[in-house]
């Protein structure tokens, strides 16, 4: 079955939601000196289940980055005092990342503005996912 016009129109209009979030994520880095990237990874380390913090592997997992691109972003926010690496207490080998309170602090920030951001396109970006849903369940 051929998707219609109707198909293209809502696919569009949520990849464009999507993009505007984005956009706006990007900007608010770049407003706190960061890369979107290390936002991301900023985000991911907090997220992390694990007390001790994630893996330089698992961060670099969490962004779809080889292992030693995720090392340069934690180079880069460990020199602005962002995260701390520390050992594992179970596997000494292990280099686990953690925020600093600084880091913190700039993460909270910027999920705060994150969240608000959502709360506006939030009921756009519902109504088009529906919306394309709506097309891939009828075929």
């Amino acid at each position: 079955m051929r998707l219609k016009r109707d198909d293209y129109r809502a696919l569009a209009r949520f990849r464009y939601l999507i993009r505007q979030f984005l956009q706006f994520s990007e900007e608010a880095a770049r407003q706190e000196e960061l890369e979107a990237q290390q936002h991301q990874m900023l985000l991911v380390i907090r997220a992390s289940d694990d007390a001790e913090g994630p893996t330089v592997g698992e961060v670099a997992e969490h962004l779809f980055i080889k292992h030693h691109s995720a090392v340069g972003l934690a180079d880069r926010l460990e020199q602005r005092g962002l995260i701390e690496r520390a050992k594992g207490s179970v596997d000494r080998r292990q280099v686990r990342l953690r925020l600093t309170a600084t880091g913190e602090e700039l993460l909270e920030h910027l999920s705060r503005s994150h969240h608000a951001e959502l709360r506006k396109l939030g009921p756009e970006l519902v109504v088009a996912l529906s919306g394309l849903l709506e097309g891939v369940v009828a075929q």
